[in-house]
Order: structure tokens, then C-alpha cells, then sequence
């Protein structure tokens, strides 16, 4: 028998951040913070999903570069499907300054 377990969005995680009138301080701060990294007030309070992309590509590291366009890409992939993509940075390993391997990090 299948069950419908879809989230409906009052019970989203950023609801507490972002339309909670039981914590209004939270609310206020979260959505000041939030407003100045692109997300509009009604992407914030519209009970969209939040999806976080953790982000490692910088011009740092070459083998990470391509992420900076592939992020992009996925960032158009989560507003279609009616969410709202919040990028954010990931210490990016780079093989050439990791001794004696970069495999330490990565397991």
C-alpha cells in the first residue's frame, strides 16, 4: 500500500526561520541575513523548499573549477522544480598542496 509522506509546507525545517510568529526575532534576523544573498522576501515566506548546495569549485583548484558552472546549472534545475537554491562554500581539496595525499581528506 502506498502512503503519501510529501511534506506539506508548514512542516518545513525553514518555516521556523522564516515565518514563525511564535519567534519573531528568529524570523526578522534570519530573513535580514538571507535577503542580502539574492533570496527574495517571497522565496523566504512562499513555503518553497530551501535546498542547500554545498559548493567546493574555486579558481583555486582546477579540478574543482568546473563546479562553479555545474552549480549554476543545478541552481536553475531546484527553481524549476518550485524550490529556492541557496548556494554555500565547501573547503575545496586541492592535490598539489595535500601531502603526503589528498586521500586523507577525502576518507
Amino acid at each position: 500500500m502506498a502512503t503519501n509522506n510529501r511534506i506539506t509546507p508548514e512542516q518545513l525545517r525553514s518555516r521556523y526561520w522564516f515565518d514563525n510568529s511564535e519567534h519573531p526575532g528568529t524570523t526578522a534576523l534570519c530573513i535580514e541575513r538571507y535577503l542580502n544573498q539574492g533570496i527574495t522576501l517571497d522565496e523566504l515566506v512562499g513555503g518553497k523548499p530551501i535546498i542547500g548546495i554545498c559548493q567546493s569549485g574555486s579558481d583555486l583548484t582546477p579540478c574543482n573549477r568546473h563546479h562553479i558552472e555545474l552549480v549554476k546549472r543545478v541552481k536553475d534545475g531546484i527553481r524549476a522544480a518550485g524550490g529556492v537554491p541557496f548556494e554555500f562554500p565547501l573547503h575545496p581539496i586541492h592535490e598539489n598542496v595535500r601531502r603526503p595525499t589528498a586521500a586523507l581528506d577525502r576518507n
